[in-house]
Order: C-alpha cells, then sequence, then structure tokens
C-alpha cells in the first residue's frame, strides 16, 4: 500500500520562537515542515519543493510578507498562503485579502486556530486547482472540437497535441504558413493546468529588433525616447498562463541572448531596468522556417534551438490531408452562411473535385480565403465552380485544367509591358470571372468600389477613338 503523501507547509517568520512552535505544532498534525526565518531564504525552498501552503509573517526585514507572497504566486501560482502579524488590522487583512490570501491572524497566534486555518486553506486549494482543472478540460475539449480534419497525419499531430497540453514542457510548432499552427497553440492552452490563466500572442516577425525586445520584456520610464511610463512586457502579462512566440525564427541573434535566459532561468530585466523579475510562464514558439538550417547559417542559436525543441509538433500542409479539405470545405461555408446572412446548402461536386486537387500553397489559411469569397459572390444555392477564385490565379477555376495548374488564368506579361497594361487586363478578366459585379470585383482586386469605377473611366478615356 502507497503511503499517502503529507502536505508540505511552509513557515516563515524572523522570530524564532514563534517559527519553532508552529513547527512542533504542525508537524505533530501530519505536514511536511520547511521553515525560513525571511523572504530571501523562503524563495529558494519554494522553488526547490511543491510547497502547498505557505505560512508567513507580515513584518520581516527585506521582503516582507506581502511581498513574500506575491514572488510565491509566481514560483507556485497554486499556493495557498496564510499571514500572521503582531501589527493586523483591518487595513492589512483587507489588502491580504484583495491580494488572495487566505486568512490573517494577528500574533500572538494559536496553534489550533492556524491547524484550522490551514486545513481549510487546503481543502479550497484542492477545490480550485479540480474547478480550474474540470474547466480547462470542458474548454479543451471545446477547442479540439473545433478542430477540423481526420486524416491520419493530422490526426497523429492532434494525438501529440493532447498528450504534452497538460505538462509544461516547451513546445514548437513547425509547418508551412496557413496549416493551423496558431489553432494548435489555443488548442495547447486550453488544454493545460493554465487554461484560466492568460495567454499571451506575439507575431515576431512584425516587430522590428528594439520593439520586439520592449515588447517581450517591457520598459522602464525613459529606457528609450517616448518611453513616458513604465511598461509590463508579454512575459509579464503572460505569468502564470502561456505565451505564443510566433514566427520565431525571425527574432534578431541579440533578443535570442535574452530569451534564451527565460527559458533557462524564468527571469529578465526589463529595458531600462535593474530588478530582476521572474515568471512562470509556458513557451509555445511557432515557425515556418527550417530552424536545423537556420542554426547551421548562424541565424539562430543553437542552444536556444535545443531549448526551444523540447516537444515538436509538426502540422501537416493540406496537400497531405487531403481528404480533410471536403470537411474543411463545409465548415467555412457554414461559418460564412452565419456570417453573411445566407444560406447556401453545400457545394457543386464538380467543383470540390477541383479543390481537392489544388496544390494549396496557402493551406487551409487559402482554402478559408478562397470559400469565403465564393460564398459572398455565389448567385446560385450552392458554391459552384464560377464561384472559386484561387489566391494563386486570381481568377475563377471552371475554365479547363485551371483547378489544378492555374496557368489557364495566369496573367502573364513580357520584359517591358507597362503597368497600365497589367492593370487593365487584371481589370477586365476580373470582371469577366464575377459576370460584370463591380462591387465583387473591388473586394476580390483589394481596391474600393470607387476607385474601380474611377479606373474604369480612365481605362474608358484611353480606348476613345481620336475624332
Amino acid at each position: 500500500m502507497i503511503a499517502q503523501q503529507k502536505p508540505k507547509v511552509l513557515l516563515v517568520d524572523d522570530d524564532k520562537n514563534t517559527r519553532e512552535t508552529l513547527q512542533r505544532g504542525l508537524k505533530r498534525a501530519g505536514y511536511e515542515i520547511f521553515t525560513a526565518e525571511n523572504g530571501s531564504k523562503a524563495i529558494p525552498i519554494l522553488q526547490d519543493e511543491e510547497i502547498d501552503c505557505l505560512v508567513t509573517d507580515y513584518k520581516m526585514p527585506g521582503m516582507d510578507g506581502m511581498r513574500l507572497a506575491t514572488s510565491a504566486r509566481v514560483v507556485r501560482p497554486s499556493v495557498a498562503i496564510i499571514m500572521i502579524s503582531a501589527f493586523a488590522n483591518v487595513d492589512t487583512a483587507v489588502l491580504a485579502i484583495k491580494q488572495g490570501i487566505f486568512d490573517v491572524f494577528e500574533k500572538p497566534v494559536k496553534l489550533r486556530d492556524v491547524k484550522t486555518a490551514i486545513a481549510r486553506a487546503l481543502e479550497n486549494r484542492l477545490l480550485l486547482i479540480e474547478n480550474r482543472r474540470l474547466r480547462a478540460d470542458l474548454k479543451g475539449r471545446e477547442e479540439l472540437d473545433r478542430i477540423v480534419g481526420r486524416a491520419p497525419a493530422f490526426r497523429d499531430a492532434l494525438g501529440m497535441l493532447e498528450q504534452v497540453a497538460p505538462v509544461k514542457s516547451t513546445v514548437l510548432l513547425t509547418g508551412e504558413s496557413g496549416t493551423g499552427k496558431e489553432i494548435f497553440a489555443n488548442a495547447l492552452h486550453r488544454l493545460s493546468p493554465r487554461a484560466e490563466e492568460p495567454m499571451i500572442k506575439v507575431h515576431c516577425a512584425a516587430l522590428a529588433e528594439g520593439l520586439l525586445e520592449a515588447e517581450l520584456f517591457g520598459h522602464e520610464k525613459g529606457a528609450f525616447t517616448g518611453a513616458i511610463a513604465s511598461r509590463k512586457g508579454r512575459f509579464e502579462l503572460a505569468n502564470g498562463g502561456t505565451i505564443l512566440l510566433d514566427e520565431i525564427g525571425e527574432i534578431p541573434l541579440s533578443t535570442q541572448v535574452k530569451l534564451l535566459r527565460v527559458l533557462q532561468e524564468g527571469e529578465f530585466e526589463r529595458v531600462g531596468g535593474s530588478e530582476t523579475i521572474q515568471v512562470d510562464v509556458r513557451i509555445i514558439a511557432a515557425t515556418n522556417v527550417d530552424l536545423v538550417q537556420a542554426v547551421a547559417d548562424r541565424r539562430f542559436r543553437e542552444d536556444l534551438f535545443y531549448r526551444l525543441n523540447v516537444i515538436s509538433i509538426e502540422v501537416p500542409s493540406l496537400r497531405d490531408r487531403r481528404a480533410d479539405i471536403p470537411l474543411l470545405v463545409q465548415h467555412f461555408i457554414a461559418k460564412y452562411n452565419a456570417l453573411t446572412g445566407k444560406a447556401l446548402k453545400g457545394i457543386a461536386p464538380d467543383a470540390l473535385d477541383r479543390l481537392v486537387n489544388m496544390d494549396w500553397p496557402g493551406n487551409v489559411r487559402e482554402l478559408e480565403n478562397v470559400i469565403e469569397r465564393a460564398v459572398v459572390l455565389a448567385a446560385d444555392d450552392r458554391v459552384t465552380g464560377a464561384d472559386i477564385l484561387t489566391e494563386s490565379n486570381g481568377s475563377n477555376s471552371s475554365g479547363e485544367g485551371t483547378a489544378s495548374t492555374g496557368e489557364a488564368s495566369a496573367i502573364h506579361f513580357r520584359v517591358g509591358q507597362s503597368l497600365a497594361d497589367l492593370e487593365r487586363e487584371a481589370i477586365q478578366r476580373t470582371l469577366h470571372a464575377v459576370d460584370g459585379d463591380k462591387d465583387a470585383a473591388a473586394r476580390i482586386l483589394g481596391i474600393g468600389v470607387a476607385t474601380l469605377y474611377r479606373r474604369l473611366k480612365e481605362m474608358e478615356a484611353v480606348n476613345e477613338p481620336e475624332a
């Protein structure tokens, strides 16, 4: 028979008599006791031991009990905290409760009261943990239900996701652009014990080097021009939760060094600051770059790569899961029916065949864009081949061979041909593809309707014969 593990209690008090009296009494009550005489010595114990309950004095030299409680929440987010103080009053109690401290006692404390408070705090802690787990599991199931796909390669990736979601290990999501790496990241967070905590997303490629560092780690007032106030970075905002570093292959080498420290030590300083900040964050990184090659090219640090590549999940391309295209098409038609107020019944068989046989360089994201346009443009009660406009050729795929190659509807040009001629051909062919619907053509071309009318008027003026 396996012995039940004793709850671990950490006592922190600079008064030796109080500390030792509580230690003896609580040990007899069946707790495993750890002690520290101040906050600085308590932090390493919290880092090394799975402490269930922290009992701390309020007023101590150096780090006081309130600051220790804040730091303890970073290291052990679910720890139950009880505070004792010779200076307890209503204001202290209100402040403590606002910061999530379970109970406050005034010195001298009675062992009986402390034991009762610890028992209640631990029971409350277990209920909170179980509630979080149940909510996370429910939300995680909902998140997985929203992920469309049954192809073997895709189910294998989802199976790996479910297996690693409950642990804190860093996950590296790889795959081509548009495959759904962010959806996988959302599911990893929702299925984890951190589901009730923040999930912060950073698109690393969208920020310049100086801005990226300040975004990740925050900055102090006056750290650079325009820093008129101190600001928390994304890692601080994600404390206790998850951070997604999207397009991590684009992070500059100078920032990679600081990111490595966060992965190894869980700490950093804000830009322009000297205070070391500790965080408890689960890191998910995503990239469509071959990081092994980037390491070989010295564009990415090898030590950072190995820290990120603890668990790797490759999200398969749409070409490797063609059997999922009919499911995805129906999913997107239903989605954009709801958004546009339409009631399309589905897609014509020949149009679906064309979609299944396309190359899809933009993967699921490209397929969604194609279906969104098709739903908007559809004049029938279902999507037809005439409604399908691909990203790669900008025209419909109803012509002979256009669904698989795009060559028949591609715009070819010779060196030296004017931009005006290319623009004219793009406008004319797009209008032809949508049967002259100028609103639809403007949306596809990415211009305003007024701009399209102006271009058409200019084209008519150019084509008018001289008198």
